[in-house]
């Protein structure tokens, strides 16, 4: 049998200190700043040059930026900017103490607006519409893709589904939609359903006032990708209630931050000197601040081996959002000389000191190679871990070695798939019979 690592992901380690206190709320600022709010979205570099941006409110307090320190909804924590057709302070995380919460302006919708927003929601008439319009330069020859995460609830569901009040959000690049979302159990280029609130995968997911929140395959944050052109683009960022102008419809809006800030931009190995002298990759960390979480990437396997000099606190799967893979992933570690094996679940974390202790190294297997993960995205593969203290720590990641039978076939690309892998399950979690390097 050949004995091969196979590259199937990109995974990503997020360092961090889960047993410091943290601030737990969503934190939402009104704002009637458009330019703010676009550099909220849009981060200005080098290659990207704000031109304009402009906000269209029927009401004050339609919109605002946030962070986000609890965790709801996966947000990353940087926040973004939130938009609604009621008011956004509502919206902070915390009960849902009213199922028909309402801002009303009672303001109608311009032809240009109901333009828009018609193929969308399917409704002819619209009220307290919320636009933020933004003028941009991209300084590239070559196109580029912006990513923008979103969730997107409203207080229409469940009672107003199939009605004549389908709420609904519109992201319109250069004039055209590009926000959808495609229905639990769809495949790759099957058609993306409109953001509105009679998408088959609402669900009640709870943490804001927010009645029901949109949801494929139970995760609800919404990826939107943006094909930008070279030159000046513009995007429009809309939502109203449809049909009438009560019961609040909302979106929360975030984009990629700084490098290390999420698991989205993660910090990669230093290219002149990526591993040990055992395979495994090594991080120098700068000093973790309490509550701080700093994101590194390096290629993966099929596992890994974590080691530390620190102590582990925690470890978190990676959302839907990132790896659509919901068999979830197996833990492996010892506590008292006994191996522990924990299945996690996709966005899942576990704490490793209730009902255990942390650790110093654990194992981190499962990765479906099946989805044919381009290696070289930092989106590919994320995991997130946590240290029991504050400090500066250096992490190694020791890949997971698999065995290939000779009669297999392993294809050459960078894009690795495994034909006849041999899968070993516990506790209805799918966990790669694996050996270690």
């Amino acid at each position: 049998m050949n004995k091969k690592v196979l590259q199937a992901s990109l995974v990503s380690l997020a360092i961090g200190t889960l047993y410091a206190p943290m601030a737990s709320a969503i934190v939402i600022t009104e704002s009637f700043d458009a330019m703010e709010l676009a550099e909220s979205l849009l981060v200005p570099d080098s290659s990207i040059v704000i031109n304009s941006a402009t906000l269209s409110q029927s009401g004050l307090g339609q919109a605002g930026t946030f962070t986000n320190e609890s965790g709801v909804y996966g947000i990353p924590s940087e926040g973004g900017v939130v938009l609604s057709s009621g008011l956004v302070k509502s919206y902070e995380d915390g009960p849902n103490t009213d199922s028909g919460f309402t801002g009303s302006f009672d303001t109608a919708a311009t032809a240009e607006q109901n333009a828009m927003l018609t193929p969308l929601t399917g409704i002819q008439g619209h009220f307290d519409p919320v636009q933020l319009d933004i003028s941009f330069t991209v300084n590239s020859v070559d196109p580029t893709t912006l990513t923008f995460f979103g969730v997107f609830g409203s207080e229409e569901w469940p009672e107003y589904v199939g009605g004549t009040v389908t709420d609904g959000f519109g992201l319109f690049l250069n004039g055209e939609n590009i926000a959808g979302a495609l229905p639990t159990g769809s495949s790759a280029g099957d058609p993306l359903l409109p953001i509105n609130i009679d998408h088959p995968d609402m669900s009640d997911i709870r943490g804001t006032e927010l009645d029901g929140v949109l949801a494929p395959n139970g995760n609800p944050q919404l990826r939107f990708d943006a094909p930008v052109q070279p030159g000046v683009n513009t995007f429009t960022f809309i939502l109203a209630d449809a049909g009438d102008s009560v019961l609040d419809t909302t979106i929360f809006l975030s984009s990629f931050g700084e490098l290390g800030e999420s698991e989205f931009v993660p910090i990669l190995p230093d290219p002149s000197n990526p591993t040990d002298e055992n395979g495994a990759f090594v991080f120098d960390l700068p000093e973790v601040q309490s509550g701080e979480t700093i994101w590194i990437d390096p290629d993966v396997a099929a596992g890994y081996v974590y080691s530390t000099d620190g102590m582990f606190a925690s470890v978190t799967a990676p959302s839907l959002a990132s790896v659509n893979d919901p068999d979830g992933y197996v833990i492996e570690f010892l506590f008292e000389g006994v191996l522990q094996q924990i299945a996690l679940a996709a966005g899942e974390t576990f704490e490793f000191g209730i009902n255990f202790d942390p650790v110093s190294t654990f194992t981190l297997s499962g990765i479906n190679l099946d989805l044919g993960l381009d290696p070289t995205s930092p989106l590919a593969f994320v995991t997130g871990l946590s240290f029991v203290e504050t400090g500066s720590f250096q992490v190694s990641q020791l890949p997971v070695t698999v065995f290939v039978p000779d009669n297999n076939s392993v294809p050459e690309s960078p894009t690795l798939f495994m034909f006849g892998l041999v899968m070993a399950f516990w506790a209805g979690r799918k966990k790669l019979s694996a050996y270690y390097k």
